[in-house]
């Protein structure tokens, strides 16, 4: 089997279902999720698929793990570009809310399940450290930007024409957005841009920690800030 197959056999291992699975269940179903399960689940589901990405990317792909992180950099200069990279997010979050949100239909209450949550966090200080500890840097941060890299090498590996590759960038960065439909058309849209900025760093630096620390950083800041409007 030659490396474009196998790109395209990893992505449909381990990419496609979990995907498929949370669009269409969204979808399909109207409940939110409660407090318990938005703990559990990114930890479970997020640490199988972490598990599986590495799996496929060491046996099927023949790769290395630093694949997901091959350019040259030191630890203190990711966390300062993850620092950047967050500030950045919430300044595009402010233009956004200023022109954006501006031509999209308004008065759509929060979701529920936010609601929810944000309401039992502020309520439970185990909860919120264990929500802005494991489940935001490893849930959420570590599984989404590890999916995001192995997404894109994949694809990269099915043409090294540059314009194939900024195509990439902005799928897979649509792609991330559209799986956030529960937050509305402005969340989709928020979070596709913030991909466009995680794609094009990758793909300039080929460092995937500040990714990593950027998207934990950023929700958390957020969910602080929610639990404070909240209490």
């Amino acid at each position: 089997m030659n490396q474009k197959l196998k790109s395209i056999l990893a992505i449909c291992t381990g990419i496609l279902p979990v995907s498929i699975i949370m669009i269409w269940y969204r979808l399909t179903h109207a409940d939110a999720f409660t407090t318990n399960e938005m703990l559990l689940y990114p930890l479970f589901i997020g640490g199988f698929n972490i598990l599986l990405i590495l799996a496929l990317n060491k046996y099927l792909l023949k790769g290395l793990l630093s694949d997901f992180n091959p350019g040259t950099g030191k630890w203190h200069m990711d966390i300062i570009a993850g620092l950047a990279l967050t500030a950045i997010y919430f300044l595009l979050v402010f233009i956004e809310r200023a022109t954006v949100m501006r031509f999209l239909p308004q008065g759509k209450p929060p979701s529920p399940e936010v609601i929810n949550l944000m309401t039992d966090l502020s309520n439970d200080p185990l909860l919120l450290a264990i929500w802005l500890g494991p489940v935001v840097w490893i849930g959420v941060a570590l599984f989404e930007e590890l999916q995001r890299v192995f997404f894109m090498n994949c694809l990269w590996q099915l043409s090294k024409n540059k314009y194939w590759e900024i195509f990439t960038i902005i799928f897979v960065a649509m792609a991330w957005g559209f799986m956030h439909l529960y937050q509305g058309p402005f969340g989709i849209i928020s979070v596709s841009i913030q991909g466009l900025v995680m794609g094009f760093y990758f793909h300039k630096f080929r460092r995937i920690w500040p990714l990593i620390i950027s998207h934990a950083l950023y929700d958390s800041i957020q969910i602080i800030m929610f639990v404070i409007q909240v209490s």
